[in-house]
């Protein structure tokens, strides 16, 4: 991995949040809530929060509860801190979830949704994650299923493909959907120490959508944008528009909505 692959910067928080969050990521953010709910923590951390999309949706659920919601990125930070401001209640911090501010026990729940793909040191984190939850506390993560269980995000990756945006089409390969192996993911969390670890593969249908918004959600509201700078300086734009002409192509004009798959894991500190 590198910095390129985990900076969300410049233009990427307002895109992710208003075409990427509600084209995928919102029923999730509902799933991931509803989990940590069941067990009606007081306290809540969550690591790689990005624009605060679970951190809304746990609000919601758990009204009384202190929520810690933290993000490496600054920016991204930002972005969730104008949608839904800071209070006594709710506090928005920068910090590296591989090597967490806070005392043991710190916790009674965790959450972390798309976020560890762009870990460089797993383990790390999840040790941390364990060190930080009370004893008994509950762990949520999602990470996304595999490209070929995901046609949107396949779709923009073999139009960045015939374009010859090697570097883009593998950004999308090594990181966000690169971990959709349950035995991998669960045999981590237990060597962390983890117990009652299950892993579930969970499917929803995206929002309705057009050729053009999957284009701009993912060439300029993902790192997606930073490999295609890399690769084409000046030119993002330009070719978000040919990633949508080969998605029209390939999905259609119209509108229209298709399956979407992550794997949702819980564990038991």
């Amino acid at each position: 991995m590198n910095a390129k692959d985990k900076d969300f910067a410049g233009s990427i928080p307002a895109l992710y949040d208003e075409l990427l969050v509600p084209l995928m990521f919102q029923d999730y953010a509902r799933d991931l809530a509803a989990r940590v709910a069941a067990c009606a923590p007081a306290t809540v951390l969550e690591t790689a929060a990005g624009t605060g999309a679970v951190t809304r949706e746990l609000r919601k659920a758990l009204p009384d509860a202190r929520l810690t919601a933290t993000d490496l990125n600054p920016a991204m930070l930002a972005r969730a801190a104008s949608v839904l401001p800071g209070s006594d209640t709710l506090e928005w911090l920068q910090a590296d979830a591989q090597r967490l501010p806070f005392d043991d026990h710190s916790f009674d729940a965790m959450v972390c949704a798309f976020g560890v793909m762009f870990f460089p040191d797993r383990p790390a984190a999840y040790r941390e994650a364990r060190r930080v939850l009370a004893p008994g506390g509950r762990l949520a993560l999602a990470v996304w299923d595999s490209l070929a269980n995901n046609p949107l995000p396949r779709a923009v990756a073999e139009a960045l493909a015939e374009l010859g945006l090697t570097q883009a089409t593998s950004f999308l390969e090594r990181v966000p959907f690169s971990l959709a192996d349950p035995w991998k993911l669960g045999t981590e969390l237990e060597q962390a120490g983890f117990s009652q670890v299950r892993v579930e593969t969970v499917a929803h249908e995206s929002a309705v959508t057009t050729a053009g918004i999957v284009a701009r959600s993912h060439v300029l509201g993902t790192p997606t944008l930073n490999h295609v700078e890399a690769d084409r300086p000046g030119q993002a734009e330009a070719v978000s528009d040919a990633v949508a002409t080969l998605l029209a192509r390939n999905l259609g004009e119209e509108e229209f909505r298709l399956p979407v798959s992550a794997l949702l894991v819980t564990g038991t500190a």
